[in-house]
């Protein structure tokens, strides 16, 4: 486990140019490290930790969800609270950035995958795309890491029916530099199916950390 966790962190921060997914995606694996796998509660105040003690690049809606917990509210509340104030617009890539440790837990089974990436996703993210999207990346990742080739690893989410919507809506989305999830998902797709996927994902991004991160992580 240890070996595939380091693999993943170490492709995380390859992608990463401004180093917040990097930080969240270790507080990620600390966390399922020390718990054995999930433990919403540890990994919430872990996050919140962060957040009070020099957290950087977390993305608006992680920001305005923990700053609210830092004053006290309750973590789901203020959850909702953020999707009611952005107007459901909570869909972004954060939780898919961050998930890649979940996948090198493998105390996790990959039965369960997609429902531990959607319910860690739904710590700082209201909307169900956010999760589902994180849930797609985790299952490629484990699918790798157990061995499958890339096109097998496709395959193995696209049929599987946790994800199988999913999937799908990931193929039917737009590649764009932009930071909705499934978008952002669809874009990182597109690069790792070519050559030099990471340096091409880089020079379309520019200065946007979103599809780059997500290549790392699989590549």
């Amino acid at each position: 486990m240890r070996r595939a966790m380091s693999a993943i962190l170490d492709g995380i921060a390859r992608g990463d140019q401004n180093g917040g997914p990097t930080a969240l995606a270790r507080i990620v694996s600390e966390s399922v490290t020390a718990c054995g796998g999930l433990d919403v509660s540890d990994l919430t105040q872990r996050y919140l930790h962060w957040h009070q003690t020099g957290a950087f690049d977390t993305g608006p809606t992680f920001d305005l969800v923990f700053s609210r917990v830092a004053s006290g509210m309750d973590v789901q509340e203020a959850v909702k609270e953020v999707d009611r104030l952005l107007v459901g617009e909570t869909a972004g890539c954060g939780p898919a950035h961050r998930c890649g440790p979940i996948a090198g837990c493998f105390k996790i089974p990959t039965s369960d995958l997609a429902r531990v990436a959607r319910a860690e996703a739904r710590i700082s993210h209201c909307h169900a795309d956010a999760g589902s999207a994180s849930a797609v990346v985790a299952l490629l990742c484990r699918y790798l890491l157990e061995g499958a080739d890339w096109e097998a690893a496709k395959v193995r989410v696209a049929n599987d029916e946790g994800v199988a919507d999913a999937w799908h809506a990931t193929q039917a989305a737009d590649r764009n530099p932009g930071g909705y999830a499934f978008d952002v998902v669809h874009s990182a797709l597109h690069f790792l199916d070519g050559e030099d996927a990471l340096q091409r994902a880089f020079d379309f991004a520019g200065g946007e950390n979103y599809c780059p991160v997500i290549v790392g992580a699989i590549e």
